[in-house]
């Protein structure tokens, strides 16, 4: 290639790989990502790094696990010594542009550094004036959007700022790394309702919008929902999926009308999955199961990189950073040599993958629900899998081991009956751990302000 790629890197919040029907599913809820994939390289066994947005986001932006990277339940902010890909990027001379409505993936956690603009819509150091101009103008967009049946979670948003950011981009001699993150598949479910598809028959959409998505009442209370508010939870979800890959379809129509689709390396992944009822939960958190850690990867790759296909092995999202760094011919770097990924377009194949849970933030978890017993989820996880077994690790002695061929839904614990499978996983998830020096974080993560606890709570989410 005469000149370096584009870089367009697309994360759909919360988003598993079982639900898009290029990995499988019977709705077809994903028709602009299935032919992405068709033409691009879609990996069947791609594997976050943790099960919610801090610290996957974290892990995709420096090519580190938590737990050299630190951002985590306990210490909600990226330190400024790991290197993200934008700064990598921007040091590079590629312009970088950030579009994200997702609190947790911005200035107040460090993750807006290396990008030239970053969508400002929740940055605590954006005067006041402004900041009320910006809520009063959302507040405008949304009542109009909702009096027309089209108001949604920020998806239309985000492509209005993406389109006309392609149109400026155009040209230029600089290419560009677009960072996109789509917050609609994450609960609760607020979609346009001509995109409501999969809802069971004869129920209306303002009927499936209450159903209860809270899912800390859920866990507290799991018998209060039936499995018919599942059903159309699930449909609800789905439907979501379904609007966000027309969003994703508009953005790539656009690339190909403005001719800069070919030499752009388009990446489609998700921070983590979703329960929807399995396992007893809902959401994210406090566990590692496959509903979190399978997600979705597609990479079309630019022209003359390498074939379409489907890669079967497993991989992992942070492996994103070193392939696009080996793309660019940086593989002799300290950076490059200090990764935990690796390139995705080279022959190596893991043994196993990772994921870790650091011991959650309960503390808001006992201010709502006073007299709760929620002393199950005070714990660390970390999960190994190979290419049958997964073994979970917990601090507090309660490890899992599940035989995924016999048992793809994680349903049966298998530690008793195969203690030795479990030990010798165990010994290896030790062994990695040696590998590495765990960060040690010496200054506390800076406080949210107002509107960034606001938007969190918006999300259904405590913290």
């Amino acid at each position: 290639m005469n000149k370096e790629p584009n870089i367009l890197l697309i994360v759909i919040d919360a988003t598993r790989a079982r639900n898009l029907s290029c990995y499988g599913y019977a709705r077809a809820t994903s028709p602009n990502l299935d032919r992405l994939a068709a033409q691009g390289v879609l990996y069947e066994q791609a594997i976050t790094s943790a099960g919610w947005s801090l610290p996957a986001h974290a892990s995709l932006f420096t090519g580190l696990y938590a737990s050299r990277h630190g951002a985590d339940d306990q210490h909600k902010y990226l330190q400024s010594d790991h290197l993200t890909l934008a700064e990598m990027l921007s040091a590079r001379g590629y312009c970088t542009l950030a579009f994200c409505d997702n609190p947790y993936v911005g200035p107040a956690t460090g993750l807006d550094r290396g990008f030239q603009w970053f969508n400002r819509s929740f940055n605590s150091s954006t005067r006041p004036a402004s900041k009320k101009i910006a809520k009063l103008t959302r507040r405008y967009r949304n009542a109009l959007a909702k009096a027309r049946g089209e108001h949604d979670s920020g998806a239309a948003n985000i492509n209005r700022h993406v389109l006309e950011s392609l149109q400026r981009l155009k040209g230029q001699s600089s290419p560009f790394f677009m960072f996109m993150h789509y917050e609609d598949t994450h609960a609760p479910y607020r979609l346009p309702e001509k995109f409501a598809r999969f809802l069971p028959k004869n129920i209306e959409l303002d009927k499936a919008l209450k159903v209860n998505q809270d899912p800390w009442k859920h866990l507290i209370d799991p018998k209060q929902m039936s499995e018919e508010d599942f059903q159309i939870l699930r449909a609800l979800y789905d439907s979501e999926i379904y609007y966000v890959d027309y969003r994703i379809g508009q953005v790539l129509n656009t690339l190909q009308a403005m001719d800069m689709y070919d030499n752009t390396l388009i990446i489609v992944t998700a921070d983590h999955g979703e329960n929807i009822g399995d396992h007893g939960m809902m959401a994210h958190k406090y566990c590692l199961y496959d509903t979190l850690m399978h997600v979705p990867l597609i990479i079309r790759y630019p022209s003359g990189v390498t074939n379409p296909g489907r890669v079967q092995h497993q991989v992992q999202t942070l492996d994103i950073v070193p392939t696009i760094l080996s793309m660019l011919r940086d593989t002799d770097s300290p950076v490059f040599l200090s990764l935990q990924g690796y390139d995705l377009l080279s022959s190596y194949r893991r043994e196993f993958t990772i994921a870790e849970q650091s011991r959650p933030d309960l503390s808001k978890f006992y201010t709502r629900f006073p007299g709760v017993d929620v002393s199950r989820f005070d714990r660390a996880l970390t999960m190994i899998r190979d290419d049958r077994y997964k073994f979970i690790w917990a601090s507090d002695g309660r490890h899992e081991l599940y035989d995924r061929k016999s048992d793809p839904s994680e349903e049966h614990n298998v530690i008793d009956v195969l203690p030795h499978v479990a030990a010798n996983l165990e010994k290896q998830l030790q062994e990695w751990q040696s590998g590495f020096k765990r960060v040690e974080v010496s200054t506390p993560a800076p406080e949210f302000d107002q509107e960034v606890v606001e938007r969190l709570q918006a999300l259904g989410y405590l913290e």
